[in-house]
């Protein structure tokens, strides 16, 4: 063993010593305070460091976690109402986008879904409230474009199938192809009034 080792050797026993006769020293400090304190009719049942200076920042964490907790979310005034409709017979959803009704503002989420219990609430933020609901008919966005005198005329098709003019446009008949005429003989029918506006300004 070299001079070197030798010496990191004595320093570790010596800091090993130390740190037993320390040990031994706090335990028999604790031991004489209690039988100080037995001795004047004190029972120790438990020893707690105690900071008052922590003890209020605890209080005050927990106040604000409670106040947290308790605060729900509410409607702001600047929020969007989204009616999403689903249609069974046709299987299209429609959203509607709304304006939010101002005597629901500052309601909870909970007080939406009394306000439309027919409803499922979807979504909900401070700023956005999703509402849906399914109805067993065909959504109002289906078209049916026929040649009646010469010209294009779009029919809406209602809830009970029957179809309502919903414009007589001045589109006539040699401004369609061959393959046009043959799919509108019995009713060219089109989803969604995008999708009209593409097919007329295509004819036109």
């Amino acid at each position: 063993m070299n001079k070197e080792n030798v010496i990191v050797a004595i320093i570790a026993i010596i800091v090993l010593i130390g740190a037993i006769f320390t040990s031994i020293a706090i335990r028999n400090r604790n031991q004489q305070n209690k039988e100080n304190a037995e001795g004047r009719g004190i029972i120790i049942l438990n020893e707690e460091v105690s900071d008052e200076c922590t003890e209020e920042y605890i209080k005050n964490v927990e106040n604000q976690t409670e106040q947290t907790s308790s605060t729900e979310e509410k409607i702001s005034a600047n929020a969007i109402l989204i009616l999403k409709k689903y249609y069974t017979q046709c299987e299209h959803t429609i959203n509607e986008y709304v304006e939010m009704p101002p005597e629901l503002v500052n309601m909870t989420e909970q007080e939406i879904q009394k306000e439309y219990p027919e409803w499922e609430l979807i979504g909900f933020s401070p700023n956005e409230v999703i509402l849906y609901k399914e109805f067993a008919e065909r959504c109002k966005e289906h078209f049916i474009l026929k040649i009646e005198s010469g010209k294009i005329v779009v029919y809406k098709i209602l809830e009970g199938g029957e179809l309502e003019i919903y414009d007589k446009t001045e589109i006539g008949t040699e401004y369609l192809t061959e393959t046009d005429l043959i799919n509108m003989q019995d009713g060219l029918e089109i989803y969604g009034k995008e999708e009209l506006n593409k097919i007329l300004e295509d004819f036109e």
